[in-house]
C-alpha cells in the first residue's frame, strides 16, 4: 500500500468514527489504518478505545498486541494477546503474534512450541499455524522436526508459500541444494517473490552457476529495487563473471542502502559481499544490542556465506 492509498484509508477510516463513535468495529478499522501507516501511538489510542466500548473484541486486544510487538514491552504484547485467545480460543491470529513475539523477539523458543501446539489443539487442520511450529523449529535448529511440520502443512494447503519459503531457507542451511531449488520454484510458482528468487540465487552461487545465479537476482531486484542483500550478492555475482563495471555499480548503490541499516542488516550486507570479518564484527554487535536471535542469524540466508567460518560458529553458539 502506498503513502496515498494509506493516508486515504486513514481518512475514510476518521469519517466512519466521526460518524458513529460509538461503533467499536469503526475504531478497530481506524487503528488498523493506522498501523499500516506506522502511526502507532495514534493506532494504540485507537484500539484502547475499541476495548472500552467492547471488552470483549477480540481483534482490539490482538492489534493492542501487535502494536506492543513494535513499542514494547514485550509483557504488554503477552498479556493483550492472551487476553484475545482467551475471548475467542480459535480466533489464529494472536496465537501467530504471540508464537512469533516469543520465538523471534524472545528467543524462547519452547514458549512458541508451546503457544503453536495450543492454536492447533483449537485448529488442528489450520496450515499457517502447522507453518509457523516449523518455523519455530527451524530457528530452534531442530532440522528434521521443521521439515516434518513444513511438509505436513503443505499437504493440509498445497498452495502454502510460506512453508516453501522456509523448507529453502532450511535446505539452503544443510546444502540440500536440490531439494532448496525445488522448494524455491514451488514458492515462486505459488507466489513470485524477490525472497525466493534471492534465495534460489544464493544456491546458484554456491553451486558456481553464475549465469543462472544473475538471472535470478536480477529477477529478485527488479521485485525489489531496495534489496541492498540482493545487489551486493549480485555485485559479488558478476565479479565472478569478470563484469567489473556491473559489479561496482550494484556495489555502490547496496553500500548506500546499507549504510542506512542498523548493524544487523550491515552484517547482512556484509555477509554477501564477501567481507566475512566485517560482517562477523557487526554481527556481534547486533547480538549484543538484540537486534537479532541467534536462532535466526544461525539460518538467515545472507549468513550461508559465513556458514562453515569457525569464528561465525562460535559466535552463534556461544
Amino acid at each position: 500500500m502506498t503513502s496515498r492509498e494509506q493516508e486515504a484509508a486513514i481518512h475514510s477510516a476518521e469519517i466512519s468514527v466521526k460518524n458513529d463513535p460509538g461503533n467499536f468495529e469503526s475504531h478497530i478499522a481506524l487503528g488498523t489504518a493506522y498501523f499500516h501507516a506506522e502511526r502507532l501511538s495514534d493506532a494504540m489510542e485507537s484500539f484502547q478505545q475499541a476495548v472500552a466500548l467492547n471488552p470483549n473484541a477480540a481483534p482490539a486486544y490482538n492489534w493492542i498486541g501487535r502494536v506492543c510487538y513494535h513499542t514494547g514491552p514485550a509483557q504488554a504484547a503477552i498479556e493483550a494477546y492472551e487476553r484475545a485467545i482467551a475471548l475467542d480460543r480459535n480466533y489464529i491470529d494472536p496465537y501467530y503474534g504471540l508464537g512469533i513475539l516469543y520465538s523471534a523477539q524472545l528467543g524462547n523458543y519452547a514458549a512458541a512450541i508451546g503457544v503453536f501446539q495450543r492454536a492447533l489443539e483449537q485448529n488442528p487442520t489450520e496450515a499457517f499455524l502447522v507453518a509457523s511450529l516449523g518455523s519455530t523449529y527451524a530457528r530452534l535448529g531442530e532440522f528434521e522436526r521443521a521439515i516434518e511440520s513444513l511438509q505436513r502443512a503443505i499437504l493440509l494447503e498445497p498452495t502454502n508459500d510460506f512453508a516453501y519459503s522456509w523448507l529453502s531457507i532450511i535446505y539452503l542451511h544443510l546444502k540440500s541444494y536440490d531439494e532448496a531449488i525445488k522448494a524455491c520454484q514451488s514458492e515462486i510458482g505459488i507466489a513470485d517473490s524477490h525472497s525466493a528468487r534471492r534465495v534460489l540465487g544464493y544456491v546458484y552461487i554456491l553451486q558456481g552457476r553464475y549465469d543462472q545465479a544473475v538471472e535470478q537476482l536480477e529477477l529478485s531486484i527488479a521485485l525489489e529495487p531496495e534489496d541492498y542483500e540482493t545487489r551486493a550478492a549480485l555485485s559479488q555475482t558478476y565479479k565472478a563473471l569478470d563484469h567489473e563495471q556491473k559489479a561496482q555499480d550494484h556495489y555502490a548503490l547496496a553500500a548506500e542502502m546499507a549504510a542506512q541499516e542498523d548493524e544487523y542488516g550491515r552484517a547482512c550486507f556484509e555477509a554477501v559481499s564477501g567481507n566475512s570479518d566485517a560482517a562477523i564484527a557487526l554481527l556481534e554487535v547486533a547480538l549484543t544490542r538484540g537486534q537479532v536471535q541467534p536462532g535466526w542469524a544461525r539460518i538467515d540466508p545472507e549468513f550461508v556465506f559465513l556458514q562453515d567460518n569457525p569464528r561465525f560458529k562460535a559466535l552463534i553458539d556461544g
